[in-house]
């Protein structure tokens, strides 16, 4: 007799700055008001290297870049009226192989 397979979804939650700064803490063994200094700062770095216009890359995790998208047509989910979508500056994330690779599921 062949074994039936159950596909069990998996719950995920959302990790917020609190949750992330103690296990930044716990992880870098720092107390969590260190931490969360540090989570601060570096998201403060982050954020300033993209106002700048830099490319920012974490090798082994990814790379932040700040990318132009064009104007396009679209249309309003409303009324279903043609709309023109303008022009924008975008944070794209663009995730390393290594945390490709990590969150695989096998």
């Amino acid at each position: 007799m062949a074994e039936e397979k159950t596909t069990q979804a998996t719950e995920s939650q959302t990790i917020g700055r609190q949750e992330l700064s103690k296990r930044i803490a716990k992880q870098a063994k720092l107390s969590q008001k260190q931490a969360a200094e540090v989570l601060e700062a570096t998201l403060t770095a982050i954020r300033e290297a993209l106002q700048e216009g830099d490319e920012v890359r974490l090798v082994g995790f990814g790379s932040f870049k700040v990318r132009q998208s064009a104007a396009r047509k679209g249309v309003n989910p409303r009324d279903r009226q043609p709309i023109e979508v303008p022009a924008k500056e975008r944070v794209r994330f663009f995730p390393g192989k290594e945390l490709s690779e990590a969150v695989v599921k096998k």
